[in-house]
């Protein structure tokens, strides 16, 4: 007996002006899918890649959300808002008098400069106006009502800034970053850095980890054709068993022998199939009593189903 779902991974362009929320309510609606997670959301303002696992593969987010990421931004001089994006309330306006400062006091050979100082950044504080939540409200909200908020700092890692470009409105890069480094964050401290007003105009997700947008559609393109398994995008060592072997994982039980040599992120136990997962292991934090760890067996026992192909 099958699933009434598929399970897999939707790579999908989110446009700008809907949150990522948003486009996950949407592919439930539009694909019939019972759950559906995220590796990482983008601000309602941005746009690009978001790789959504549906289904069952919603177990696998996390391996997602650790993964590094690059974008391309895209700069106005002159102009700052309280979030440092075009959805913030505007703090500062000057851009016919602050744009011709910045041409001349920033060539492009100084910009380069400054932008690859940040692959020196090891911290960040996260921008006040962001939806971390405080005590079961949003930041914003709170920093917003007068509240003042701890800004929290956290380790990132900046690895690159390429492609550094003046433009009519000021300028654009490409930056590829750890997981959770804030650009726009980056751009409010270099604004205070600089003493020049700067925001966000456009930020563009490029990629996911390995992943980048090509072949990646648009929501009103999507199908369930599109979704793509576990052999494409997570793909991790094997252990096929038999229909014994198969009745001792369902209910807890453990194989022995040849399994897998150890990896990053464990190994699937398949059905005979050898498409069908039955369960995602790994030898990492397991009792010495046994082989290795369940973290997760994809086994409904009221629906007698298994995981879906």
């Amino acid at each position: 007996m099958s699933k009434p779902y598929r399970s897999g991974f939707l790579f999908v362009y989110k446009p700008p002006g809907i949150t990522s929320s948003d486009l996950v309510l949407k592919t439930k609606r539009l694909l019939n899918q019972r759950s559906v997670g995220h590796t990482g959301t983008l601000d309602r303002f941005a746009e690009g890649l978001l790789i959504l696992p549906c289904g069952d593969y919603t177990a696998f987010s996390q391996v997602f959300l650790g993964k590094d990421k690059s974008y391309f931004a895209e700069v106005i001089v002159g102009l700052k808002t309280d979030s440092g994006d075009p959805d913030g309330v505007v703090e500062v306006d000057e851009r016919e008098t602050i744009l011709p400062r910045f041409e001349s006091e920033f060539p492009i050979s100084r910009l380069e400069e400054e932008l690859n100082r940040l692959t020196a950044l090891t911290s960040q504080k996260a921008p006040k106006i962001s939806a971390l939540k405080v005590g079961g409200k949003r930041q914003s909200d709170l920093v917003r009502e007068g509240s003042v908020v701890e800004e929290k700092e956290r380790p990132i890692s900046i690895y690159q800034v390429a492609a550094v470009q003046k433009t009519k409105l000021g300028f654009s890069f490409r930056i590829h970053v750890s997981s959770g480094t804030y650009i726009r964050k980056i751009i409010l401290d270099l604004s205070e850095k600089w003493g020049i007003p700067l925001s966000l105009q456009r930020l563009v997700r490029e990629s996911i980890g390995d992943y980048d947008l090509k072949d990646v559609k648009t929501l009103d393109q999507i199908s369930p054709h599109d979704l793509r398994n576990w052999k494409e995008v997570f793909p991790l060592p094997t252990r096929i068993v038999d229909d014994a072997e198969k009745k001792a994982v369902i209910h807890g039980g453990y194989i022995w022998d040849k399994l897998p040599k150890p990896v990053e992120n464990g190994f699937y136990i398949l059905d005979a199939d050898e498409d069908t997962i039955l369960a995602w292991c790994d030898y990492e934090g397991k009792p010495d009593h046994i082989p290795y760890r369940y973290r997760k067996v994809f086994f409904d026992p009221a629906a007698k189903i298994m995981f879906s192909k």
